[in-house]
């Protein structure tokens, strides 16, 4: 039996771990957990003593422990070894390469809190919790080893960290970056990203099957419309599918840059760039597209504030519809955890109401493979996207 101190479930409080998931909320523990520090490792038991798992505690946050084994052993430099051989071996099964992708997401691959993005020869990780920080020179040293890359960056300011109570700091890490933007190719393309200055860490892999769904409703000429653009990989795979003409449009100068750049890299023309509120732009229709991709940031931040966030889906997704020619296509997207499929789409469909266009969904989609949902933990499933005709 492992040294570790032990926390206990409340009465009742068993079931859902017992069935996979891997949160304990500081409500279904007894007292005694809010002394310890954050990240310290914990055996959990039921009221009756009976082992469920080791797990990283924070007495500070709503998800007190986290759980990262069900067997009772220490979480060391071998165990978090083990544990990121088994998740890029996952990615080697599933995708047949592993030189981009996400090799480690957090709860969905037993590793609560740390992200590994690998671009080529650049991988950005982040360590989200507070279990997990602490395992951050493990995380760092399996990098080097397993995966040889040029590059490391840290992306550790993600707001998820502030809830943790942890500082927030992104840097390079291990050698060094030439400029601020790497490249990498995929499907046929070059694709930038930003790890230093960027969102999350850098580019958003997780879209990857669903832009390649955009491809397959393009004919060729369609004029598209790309909000939100970021660094530009929704209107670049639509020039790639062979669309005429692409507006980027986000509210950054640096995004759009960026964009600029991936254009001018992949050979594309017959481009225009806005930058612009799009919550504002929106509202007054210029012109109309054959498609229009729409894939704003996570618009819930917490669970008080999931209702504001499904007003704010709706009335996007409405003002969005409005620029769509008749029978042309809305891609739409949500990456709000915090925000259910089903109430997501229902936010689509009063977009169509508030909007007076009647739309018909020809296809959803979610994260890619690499972001693995773990059937246990619905929570890890977070991506909606839907391609609807809007008439």
């Amino acid at each position: 039996m492992t040294a570790y101190p032990t926390v206990t479930l409340k009465r009742g409080a068993e079931s859902r771990v017992f069935g996979g998931h891997l949160w304990v909320f500081s409500n279904e523990l007894a007292d005694g957990f809010q002394s310890f520090e954050p990240g310290t490792f914990v055996r959990v038991v039921d009221s009756r003593g009976r082992f469920y798992g080791i797990g990283s505690v924070n007495p500070h946050s709503l998800i007190a422990v986290r759980l990262w084994t069900r067997q009772d052993e220490v979480i060391d430099r071998d165990f978090v070894y083990r544990r990121l051989d088994a998740a890029r071996a996952a990615r080697l099964q599933t995708l047949g390469d592993d030189s981009v992708c996400r090799i480690a997401f957090s709860e969905a691959d037993f590793l609560p809190g740390i992200i590994i993005d690998r671009f080529e020869q650049l991988v950005v990780y982040q360590t989200l919790t507070a279990g997990s920080d602490g395992l951050g020179a493990f995380v760092l040293q399996w990098i080097i080893d397993r995966l040889a890359p040029n590059v490391v960056v840290q992306a550790n300011d993600s707001s998820m960290r502030a809830l943790e109570g942890l500082p927030m700091e992104r840097a390079i890490v291990h050698s060094s970056l030439v400029g601020d933007i790497a490249w990498f190719k995929q499907d046929g393309l070059s694709l930038p990203v930003d790890p230093v200055r960027g969102q999350k860490t850098g580019f958003f892999l997780d879209q990857r099957l669903n832009r390649k769904l955009m491809q397959s409703f393009l004919r060729g000429g369609e004029s598209v419309l790309d909000l939100f653009c970021y660094s530009g990989a929704f209107g670049l795979y639509a020039l790639s599918a062979g669309a005429g003409q692409v507006t980027f449009v986000d509210g950054s100068d640096r995004a759009l840059g960026i964009t600029r750049d991936a254009v001018t890299a992949n050979g594309f023309s017959n481009v225009e760039y806005v930058k612009a509120d799009i919550f504002e732009w929106l509202k007054e229709p210029q012109r109309q597209f054959d498609v229009v991709s729409l894939d704003p940031p996570a618009l819930a931040k917490s669970r008080s504030k999931a209702t504001v966030a499904l007003r704010a889906y709706r009335d996007l997704n409405a003002r969005a519809m409005k620029w769509v020619k008749p029978g042309g296509l809305l891609l739409t997207s949500s990456c709000s955890g915090l925000i259910s499929r089903q109430n997501w789409r229902s936010a689509v469909e009063e977009g169509a109401f508030k909007s007076r266009r009647t739309v018909r969904f020809l296809a959803f989609g979610t994260q890619a493979p690499d972001h693995p949902v773990l059937a246990a933990m619905p929570e890890t499933e977070y991506l909606k996207f839907a391609v609807l005709q809007v008439l």
